[in-house]
């Protein structure tokens, strides 16, 4: 009995030992794609600020390239753009996009949220007709809930209007 415990618990940790392996290998393939993605985005997209924190790639595209103001459809002549950041998504198709609109403390709070959360849906379709897969997406409006400017200055309340993606590994939503 005592050998049949010993060959089981050898293999269990040849298992765990090969799965850990695994595990590494896949952890640092994904983070080398973070970073072709981080490096092609950077150099294809001067419009937008490209960042990498950890596990996650961040673009985020002012509301002057996207949107007209106060509006949610997007602007025609910037499709190119967003084309080159889906050619790069598709490249990498079990990355996942995480989509947050964002705007001003101008209007009312309530249209603020709704437009917001309008802008990112619009991207998002946009993605789509470039053959994005729509499971890989996820969109939130935030209205103007997370400033990163100043919003009593026209400069600042520009920066605070915004779309931002998070490009990432392993994305869980939470369910409800």
């Amino acid at each position: 009995m005592n050998r049949i415990s010993l060959i089981i618990s050898a293999v269990l940790v040849a298992i765990f030992a090969v799965s850990c392996s695994h595990s590494k290998k896949m952890t640092k393939q994904h983070h080398k794609d973070l970073q072709d993605v981080y490096t092609t985005l950077k150099n294809e997209m001067p419009e937008a600020l490209v960042t990498m924190s950890g596990e996650r790639v961040k673009v985020v595209l002012p509301e002057s390239v996207l949107f007209k103001v106060n509006d949610a459809e997007l602007n025609k002549e910037y499709l190119p753009i967003l084309q080159k950041m889906a050619t790069v998504l598709n490249k990498y198709d079990k990355t996942m996009i995480l989509i947050t609109g964002h705007t001003d403390i101008t209007g009312t709070e309530a249209r603020n949220m709704e437009l917001s959360k309008q802008r990112a849906e619009n991207a998002k379709k946009v993605f789509i007709d470039f053959k994005v897969k729509e499971s890989r997406m996820y969109t939130w409006g935030r209205g103007a809930t997370e400033p990163v400017s100043d919003n009593n200055t026209e400069t600042g309340r520009k920066q605070n209007r915004r779309v931002e993606y998070i490009i990432m590994y392993d994305y869980k939503p939470e369910t409800e």
